[in-house]
């Protein structure tokens, strides 16, 4: 291909500072905020995300567009689609619907500025997808993890001194003395970006060789994975404790996997001694913690009183009764959902606007709230989507190939389904989602075409 004029421009290199950028402004857009609520009333946390993100979904859908464009006009790569091409198309489609057949159009989790997802942060999201699936040298795709480790030493500072009370400005959501938000309006949406981010850091350690050739740095890793753990736990969300257990039994099961492997022996040696003083490392952690702060026995306590019924709310803070009310709704909206991000519309129809009635916003399942906002086809389609990143990964792991591709693949896996275990408690935002959705693309690179046309 020509490098220059447009055609430059449909490249991995493209694509790749396309999402760093905004990996890297979301945290920095939070830094100014929190300093000038210092100085004016006019802002508080949180108050450029929606901005920052909402631009980047319009810009980037144009950086899209334009760089599918040249690529189906450049002679080399003329009339060529990918799958990812056609599941990018999907989602689009899937959040248009939903968004015009609305029970409320226009209306986005009620118009809470700093909570909502609208259509321009959807296609952030799909612009985040679209990024990584056509990302596809190892190269990039090393960088792209060092880029989000760069996203958790900035979250993690700031997370590491809020378990002091030492903070900027304050957490503009749920909040608890002494708990870790980062850069994020809430500690469970930090909770699920940390363990998220831990999965992360585990597998660069744990792959070492295939990152960082000096020893002394590959060493430090192990600092910093638990500085990772620190954070993660510091957060004092629950939801973390099912991603962690699901990253942990993810990187054993890796491991016996890969005995049965063409890997090299003494790699395999490495991989299980790390793996090892991982183990360790945390399991030390969290006994310290336990026994020396509340950042565990706080949510040992909460979840015991919610088991006992001794608290208002329900066993895990009413989520039961909200997967409960939504479910209830699919059938009223089976086809294009209650409405895009529009999941309160669900108590309205029950409740009516009875005063002091049971809201919420979210479904506090993301699976749950696709099915109810979006309906059961598009349920279907993410479901697939999901299910495509995983089968297709553990196939590519199968087939051998090189240590760094391999390497890449189990940790954008593990990372994944942490993600999608503590997903099934949490909520989609702005400040964290859109990392997930990078590595949802990565996992589904498509290295053939479906379509091609060779004319010159």
């Amino acid at each position: 291909m020509e490098t220059t004029g447009l055609r430059r421009f449909a490249s991995e290199k493209t694509l790749f500072f396309l999402v760093a950028q905004i990996m890297l402004l979301m945290p920095a857009s939070e830094i100014l905020a929190e300093v000038l609520t210092h100085y004016s009333k006019d802002f508080l946390p949180s108050y450029f995300h929606p901005l920052v993100f909402g631009a980047f979904g319009i810009l980037g859908t144009l950086a899209v567009l334009l760089y599918k464009t040249v690529e189906l006009t450049s002679p080399e790569t003329r009339g060529r689609w990918y799958l990812s091409d056609f599941l990018y198309l999907l989602l689009v489609f899937f959040m248009v619907i939903s968004a015009v057949f609305s029970t409320n159009p226009g209306m986005y989790s009620y118009g809470y500025f700093f909570n909502s997802e609208n259509p321009a942060d959807f296609l952030g999201y799909f612009c985040m997808f679209y990024a990584g699936a056509n990302i596809r040298s190892s190269e990039y795709r090393k960088k792209l993890i060092f880029v989000l480790l760069m996203v958790e030493i900035i979250h993690g500072v700031f997370a590491f001194f809020q378990t002091f009370n030492i903070q900027i400005a304050f957490s503009l959501l749920a909040w608890r003395i002494g708990a870790a938000y980062g850069l994020t309006p809430n500690i469970n949406y930090y909770g699920g970006l940390a363990v998220f981010m831990l999965a992360c850091i585990s597998g660069v350690y744990l792959f070492s060789e295939q990152f960082i050739r000096n020893k002394i740095l590959r060493l430090l890793l192990i600092v910093f994975a638990g500085f990772g753990f620190y954070v993660m736990m510091g957060s004092k969300s629950r939801l973390v404790w099912p991603g962690f257990a699901v990253m942990a039994a993810f990187y054993v099961i890796s491991g016996l996997i890969m005995i049965k492997s063409k890997m090299d022996r003494t790699a395999l040696k490495r991989y299980f001694a790390r793996l090892l003083l991982l183990f360790v490392l945390y399991a030390v952690m969290f006994a310290v913690l336990y026994n020396c702060t509340d950042m565990v026995r706080e949510g040992i306590e909460r979840t015991k009183q919610e088991m006992e019924g001794t608290v208002e709310q329900g066993l895990g803070s009413n989520r039961l009764l909200l997967w409960k009310y939504g479910l209830e709704s699919v059938k009223n909206h089976w086809a294009t959902g209650i409405g895009l991000d529009n999941f309160r519309a669900v108590f309205y129809e029950k409740f009516g606007n009875v005063e002091m009635a049971f809201f919420r916003d979210k479904a506090h399942n993301e699976l749950i709230h696709i099915l109810v906002t979006q309906g059961v086809f598009a349920f279907a389609f993410y479901v697939f989507l999901y299910l495509r990143a995983v089968i297709n990964n553990v196939k590519k792991i199968f087939k051998g190939e090189d240590e760094s591709s391999r390497a890449l693949n189990w940790i954008f896996l593990a990372m994944f389904l942490t993600y999608a275990a503590q997903a099934c408690f949490n909520t989609s935002v702005i400040s964290v989602a859109p990392h997930f959705w990078l590595v949802l693309g990565l996992l589904n690179t498509c290295d053939s075409p479906l379509l091609s046309s060779n004319k010159k």
